[in-house]
């Protein structure tokens, strides 16, 4: 654009100087014609002193005298053969204009017509060089101006280059570096800055994910082997070989049990990625809670654990089948740590706005010390009961913009409490 901007100025100032020049070699030659037509009427035969009058800044002019349409006298450097006796009609007597490359003054008064005639090529060639003085001009300018261009993109995109190294090096610990540029480069930095966070966070997850299945996946496969190795070394007899498939069930339900975990956990990972809260289909907290105290009061029973539902019907959005998982979760593993004879409380709880809560209560041995927060990082496996249950409530909290707090029951034993958006 600047260019453009460049070549258009230029073009107007030749045409201008055009103009200017021409403007005064007519006002010269008219002068000069006209001096000539008073000189030419004083006397017959040359006019004197019509040398001089063609001289003007060093320029000779060509000229002509004619007696009626008799041609009287010529002079000028260049020829006589240059002007147009028909130059000026019958009723004119005063004409200025270009004819063949040359600026003519024509004069007539009576008999006597002059013409005085100028070559335009020096002009033309004043022009040529303006148009070439201006054409190097413009290309050192453009140059330049390429020159402080690329300069200036190379600083602007110093950001960006930063970050495109930074992609190949997303296990390294250290930070992105801030990005202060301002601009659309600067927002295209920080938008790629903000990109790449996201892939780091999802590195991170995805080495967690990793290394909490491979360790929660390890200890009941190890302990499969060992008991079918054990069972398998000599005979055994039938009530050892029926124990022995016992403990193989119950092995493979934890193993069922984990991989499902996985899975919600992979699930719950991408659910941020899918369109917003208002997108999910309506669900209700305290059916869904119902359900899942349905699906775990046989093994409550079986345990000698009283597990109670309390709430109001509590509308809101999300994913039944993970908010489902949830509910499994923790109610799961309250029966799990109350003793026999103890208690499970579920109440579910509208709030203002829309939104719910569910709080999960149990009277056993609580939460040991330490849990409150390693529960919450996966890759902490080894903490005694939890493995990636709690990751998995959290995980699915937190995709749906909740909370999960755990505490200590007010009258011993623990408290998970989960708040979800409307």
């Amino acid at each position: 654009m600047l260019l453009l901007t460049m070549l258009a100025f230029a073009g107007v100032a030749g045409a201008v100087l055009w103009r200017v020049e021409l403007a005064a070699i007519a006002r010269q030659v008219s002068a000069q014609a006209d001096a000539l037509l008073t000189v030419a009427r004083q006397a017959p035969g040359p006019p004197q002193g019509a040398t001089e009058l063609l001289e003007t800044e060093g320029i000779t002019a060509v000229a002509r005298v004619y007696q009626g349409s008799a041609l009287r006298w010529s002079g000028g450097a260049l020829g006589p053969d240059v002007l147009d006796p028909t130059f000026l009609t019958d009723q004119e007597s005063r004409r200025t204009g270009e004819v063949a490359g040359y600026l003519i003054a024509s004069r007539r008064a009576g008999e006597v017509t002059v013409q005085v005639g100028r070559s335009l090529t020096p002009l033309r060639g004043l022009l040529r060089r303006y148009a070439l003085v201006a054409a190097l001009t413009l290309l050192l300018l453009s140059l330049l101006a390429g020159a402080l261009v690329a300069r200036e993109v190379r600083r602007a995109l110093r950001p960006l280059e930063a970050l495109v190294r930074r992609v190949g090096q997303l296990d390294t610990p250290e930070p992105v570096p801030a990005v202060a540029e301002r601009g659309e480069v600067g927002a295209l930095a920080r938008a790629l800055d903000t990109s790449l966070g996201a892939l780091r966070a999802e590195r991170e997850r995805e080495t967690l994910f990793l290394a909490s299945a491979s360790h929660e996946l390890r200890t009941p496969v190890t302990a499969l082997l060992a008991d079918l190795q054990y069972t398998l070394a000599r005979e055994r007899p039938p009530e050892d070989l029926l124990a022995a498939l016992r403990r193989t069930e119950r092995t493979a339900a934890r193993l069922r049990q984990l991989t499902g975990n996985l899975m919600t956990l992979t699930r719950a990972q991408r659910l941020p990625d899918v369109p917003g809260p208002e997108s999910w289909p309506p669900v209700d907290l305290l059916d869904l809670a119902g359900e899942a105290v349905d699906l775990l009061q046989p093994l409550a029973s079986r345990r000698g654990t009283d597990l109670w539902l309390d709430g109001q019907p509590t509308p809101l959005r999300g994913d039944s089948a993970l908010l489902g998982s949830v509910l499994e979760n923790l109610i799961g593993n309250a029966i799990k740590f109350t003793p026999e004879g103890g208690r499970v409380q579920v109440q579910v709880t509208p709030l203002r706005g829309g939104a719910g809560r569910l709080v999960v209560e149990d009277n056993g041995p609580g939460f040991p010390s330490g849990t409150l927060t390693e529960a919450f990082v996966r890759g902490q496996a080894d903490v005694e009961g939890f493995g990636l249950g709690l990751a998995v409530v959290r995980e699915v909290v937190e995709a749906h913009g909740g909370t999960l707090t755990l505490s200590a029951a007010g009258g011993g034993g623990a408290r998970a409490e989960v708040v979800l958006p409307a």
